[in-house]
């Protein structure tokens, strides 16, 4: 897989188990190593702080895309190459959508789940052909997957969600990924 820039899109949660952030920190880590550029929230929270501040620290290149209203909320990440603050969140996910090569779609709550349903259907409709990678750790998007696999199955759509992103469990499936 021939990605430069990586867009992520996770939970802002601080309310986390401490797995979900050690994996968030090490494919930060993995991330910075194999010079990808990680595009993401711009917080400094959740997982998205951990992914951003792991490769900013271990040299990666990192930009943040926040719009000014969550600049105090979700507490704006210094931890980067580049934030840029955006009008709103419709620009933001403008943003996040043209300025990365792939998607990485993490555990998260009702942002992350409308940024992954979005950039779902888009390449359904064929509005791109960009790599959607669907990190399933502990089961969390089984939920997600068996109502697309329902939609299919009853005639609401005709397309099959794992013909076009890639399913993945574990951080040394997402590691094969970047050979």
């Amino acid at each position: 897989m021939k990605i430069k820039s990586l867009t992520i899109y996770c939970s802002s949660s601080d309310n986390l188990t401490s797995d979900y952030y050690n994996l968030a920190e090490k494919l930060g880590k993995f991330l910075s190593r194999k010079s990808i550029q990680i595009i993401y929230g711009g917080g400094s929270v959740g997982l998205m702080g951990k992914v951003a501040s792991s490769a900013y620290n271990t040299g990666g290149h990192v930009i943040g895309i926040i719009p000014k209203f969550l600049v105090s909320k979700e507490k704006i990440s210094r931890e980067t190459y580049k934030t840029i603050i955006v009008k709103n969140m419709i620009e933001r996910k403008k943003k996040l959508f043209e300025m990365g090569d792939a998607f990485l779609i993490l555990p998260g709550g009702s942002g992350t789940i409308e940024e992954a349903t979005e950039v779902i259907s888009w390449k359904f409709l064929g509005l791109h052909n960009k790599e959607i990678i669907i990190f399933n750790f502990k089961d969390f998007w089984n939920p997600l997957i068996k109502m697309y696999v329902q939609a299919k199955n009853k005639k609401f759509g005709n397309k099959n969600l794992q013909s076009i992103t890639k399913h993945i469990n574990t951080l040394q499936e997402f590691k094969k990924l970047f050979p």
